[in-house]
């Protein structure tokens, strides 16, 4: 027995093992593990042009082995077109949006907060100034639900201190809310707009609903891959 355990205290003194197979190192313990060498730094990027200037500032380094991929609306990223041997792209540089609060589409809110949303997290083109000056002048529980039949909705709207007017409100409208990288123009899409007020004595709350299916996200995509294009890097750019 005493043999036995010092053959065990031996072959315990000699694990774990490391082994060379195919130019890849391993070790061997309680089973076979690759050995990675660690992923090269990547440069932390929040615009467009921060990521052009780094790249013609690299240009002579980068220009035959990487690519820029496009990969979100929000996330671009110049990367190794082959695989280090180990199943990954070395990723030299990630450029990411940075974003404030975003707006709360599918959310119903009063109508002062909604308004200031319109007015910060929106082009000012397209249907908004309308859309903003129908909000800022809806008068306390009169939105009239009875009326709404799914395209459009009656609501009365201030004129002046005392008189009001009925105004029939449409249900889509096209905006360009900020959602991608302020460096190109930002995607216009349709949303549906609604009231909604049942208590006479309180201002109907408003919201957004998003009617595109997410199709801005591809209009977005294929913009930045335009805009770096015609920034002339050097680099393909897939999207």
């Amino acid at each position: 027995m005493l043999k036995e355990a010092i053959e065990k205290i031996q072959a315990l003194a000699d694990w774990p093992k490391h082994l060379s197979i195919g130019g890849k190192d391993y070790i061997n313990g309680t089973s076979l593990s690759l050995l990675t060498p660690p992923a090269l730094p990547t440069f932390k990027l929040v615009t467009l042009s921060g990521l052009a200037g780094l790249l013609r500032t690299a240009s002579p380094l980068v220009k035959d082995d990487w690519l820029i991929h496009v990969r979100s609306h929000g996330h671009v990223v110049v990367e190794k077109r082959q695989d280090d041997g180990y199943g990954r792209r070395a990723c030299l540089a990630s450029c990411e949006l940075q974003d404030g609060e975003p707006f709360r589409f599918g959310q119903f809110m009063d109508r002062e907060l909604f308004t200031i949303a319109l007015l910060s997290r929106f082009v000012q083109s397209a249907d908004c100034p309308e859309l903003l000056r129908i909000t800022s002048s809806i008068a306390s529980g009169q939105t009239s639900t009875s009326e709404d039949d799914g395209i459009s909705q009656s609501v009365a709207l201030k004129a002046g201190m005392t008189l009001k007017e009925m105004k029939t409100v449409k249900t889509r409208w096209t905006l360009q809310p900020f959602r991608t990288f302020r460096e190109i123009e930002q995607p216009a899409s349709e949303f549906v707009f609604r009231l909604q007020g049942s208590n006479p004595s309180e201002t109907p709350v408003c919201a957004l609903f998003e009617a595109d299916g997410g199709k801005w996200k591809l209009d977005a995509v294929l913009a930045i891959k335009t805009w770096l294009e015609a920034q002339n890097l050097g680099l393909p750019v897939v999207a």
